[in-house]
This record gives C-alpha cells, sequence and structure tokens, in this order.
C-alpha cells in the first residue's frame, strides 16, 4: 500500500503510522475517538508532522475519518458496509486459498485447521471482537503460504481496512452466522485435505458470495 523505503530505517511517519494502526485494530483507540495530533505527538514522541501524515495514510485504508477544521477520529464502521466488506474480502481470498491449501506443508496445514476450530468455537456466539481476533490470523497464514509477493503487499494493504469495516455494534443481527460457520466447516475439511478447489468454494461461501464453480456447471 505505501511505498518501500531505499534504506532500512524507518521514517517517523512509519512508526507513528504502525503504532496507531495497531491501536485502532486491537481496540485500544475505537470507533468514534477523537484524535488530536498534538496530544498523539507528544505521546508518541515526535513531532506533529509525521503524525499528521501517519493519520492520512490511515484515512487512506479506511481506519481514520479526516474533517478539515471539524474532527479527526477513528473512523466508525456503517451497518451497510458490512456485507460489501466481508465480500470483497472473499473475492480477495478465493484466489489465494486455492493457491495456498495445496501448497500447505504439515505444520502449516495443522496451525490453519486449529485456528479455523477456533473461528468455530467464536462464532456459536458471534461477536464482531472474538470473530475478527479468530480470523485475523487465519487471513494472514493464508497470505503467507500462497508465497505470491505481489498478491501479499496487495492483500497486506487491504486486510485492515476490511476487516475494521466488519466491526459495526450490530454485526451479530447483520449476517447469517449459521450459514457462514457451515462454509467455515467446509474450509477447515478443505484445508485438512488440501484441497484448494473445495477451500475457494468454502471461501466464497463464508463471505455470502455466490459458488464460483457454478458457472462451469
Amino acid at each position: 500500500m505505501f511505498a518501500p523505503r531505499s534504506d532500512t530505517r524507518p521514517l517517523l511517519r512509519d512508526l507513528a503510522r504502525e503504532r496507531l494502526r495497531v491501536e485502532i485494530m486491537r481496540g485500544s483507540l475505537c470507533p468514534g475517538d477523537r484524535l488530536d495530533d498534538e496530544d498523539l505527538a507528544v505521546r508518541l514522541g515526535c513531532s506533529r508532522t509525521p503524525v499528521r501524515e501517519a493519520l492520512a495514510d490511515l484515512a487512506h485504508l479506511g481506519l481514520v475519518e479526516l474533517r478539515a477544521n471539524r474532527y479527526t477520529r477513528v473512523a466508525v464502521p456503517a451497518r451497510e458496509d458490512v456485507v460489501p466488506a466481508l465480500q470483497a474480502l472473499g473475492l480477495l481470498f478465493g484466489g489465494v486459498v486455492r493457491i495456498a491449501v495445496p501448497r500447505l506443508g504439515d505444520r502449516s496445514r495443522a496451525v490453519l485447521f486449529r485456528r479455523l476450530g477456533v473461528l468455530l468455537d467464536c462464532l456459536e456466539t458471534p461477536s464482531w471482537r472474538s470473530s475478527a481476533d479468530a480470523a485475523t490470523p487465519i487471513y494472514r497464514t493464508f497470505i503467507q503460504e500462497c508465497r505470491n509477493p505481489m498478491l501479499t503487499a496487495t492483500l497486506h494493504g487491504s486486510l485492515d481496512g476490511l476487516t475494521f469495516r466488519l466491526r459495526h455494534e450490530e454485526l451479530d443481527a447483520v449476517l447469517p452466522w449459521p450459514d457462514i460457520r457451515n462454509s467455515v466447516v467446509a474450509l477447515r475439511v478443505a484445508v485438512d485435505c488440501r484441497d484448494g478447489r473445495l477451500a475457494e468454494r468454502a471461501t466464497w461461501a463464508a463471505h455470502l458470495l455466490p459458488d464460483p464453480d457454478a458457472a462451469d456447471r
């Protein structure tokens, strides 16, 4: 998402962005929290300029809302964005899992199988925090196992913004959780038997997309 530097020394902007990104994704900074660049500069131990640049970057990712001469705050997920964000994740990851699952080594397969089990437990009584906390490591493992650096860079740049949009306070009432859970069960089976095509179909179904193989029938 952001261009890499030619040397290994991090910019203050990068450090501030990563610190704030982590705080937002972990919930230390909550949706709607005001973000004062002067206060943040003091807390982060830098000047206001890198903080402002970091906030602009996070706004581009959809984690921060900037309103000139009004406010800067942590973005507030909208109910109408929940399903489109989930479908976007499905479109991005359907191809990833189809590539990654057949290549899984025994250790990676066991890790994913266990993590999918944790997600299934969370989906028994779904909430955005528990579901997101369980799903994010799964997404990141699939990205790693895909072993495509261009695709990896694209996905890493999109993942936080899309998963953040799922953190709506009424998420439990918005999504068809039994259907999603059944699809995660199918994905777990696909991982266990290293079936990339089944994994893709299960991923699409879990993200409320039509069967990608339907056109072939």
